[in-house]
């Protein structure tokens, strides 16, 4: 129950968009009742998928088996660091077992994690989280890189389906005008602007 007098922190909202297009295979171009807005597409995609992570993480829903263990080899460095934060790594699904002295088994993958080279997006995770000596939650910063290498890249094409979905669902997040590392996720030109540019006013 809210206490009388305390308001409930307000959830952020877009504006209704109608996407248009894609530009340089980068930002979709959307339409807005106020102007135009440009989506970075990769900075939107992280903040979907960061979301759902923490949602699974939450939920205990976030484990994607592998079929069969990868084995993972690892330098000193990044071997002490898989094992500080195994914890935190199992909770976003990424559930690694020492094997040696310096490799472990991935047995687990977070559901989303796509792609061939899961491998080396663990490696980099590994290097960030090391490279970051005093993260202050690590958990939020390790679910910030694997939505990073799970999300779409720059100077992929999609289709207009594909970006209507991908508006759809930043729509639904918590914080849907930034990413995890605090980019922005789009830009705004409004209608004055664009009228001015062409003489209009």
């Amino acid at each position: 129950p809210v206490l009388p007098g305390v308001s409930r922190p307000q959830r952020e909202t877009l504006p209704l968009l109608r996407v248009v297009g894609q530009l340089a295979a980068t930002y979709v171009v959307a339409e807005g009742p106020d102007g135009m807005y440009l989506v970075d597409q990769h900075a939107a995609h992280e903040r979907v998928v960061y979301d759902r992570l923490v949602a699974r993480a939450v939920t205990n829903a976030a484990h994607q088996p592998l079929l069969e263990p990868l084995l993972l080899e690892l330098d000193p460095i990044e071997a002490a660091t898989a094992l500080e934060h195994v914890d935190h790594l199992a909770r976003l699904g990424l559930q690694l077992e020492p094997f040696g002295q310096a490799a472990f088994l991935l047995r687990s993958a977070p559901a989303g994690l796509n792609g061939s080279d899961i491998l080396g997006a663990v490696r980099g995770l590994l290097d960030q989280l090391h490279a970051e000596l005093r993260v202050q939650d690590p958990f939020a910063r390790a679910a910030a890189t694997v939505a990073c290498h799970s999300s779409v890249r720059a100077g992929m094409s999609l289709a207009l389906d594909e970006m209507r979905r991908l508006i759809e669902d930043l729509e639904t997040t918590a914080s849907p005008r930034t990413c995890p590392h605090g980019r922005p996720t789009l830009v705004h030109m409004g209608t004055e602007l664009i009228e001015r540019q062409f003489g209009r006013r």
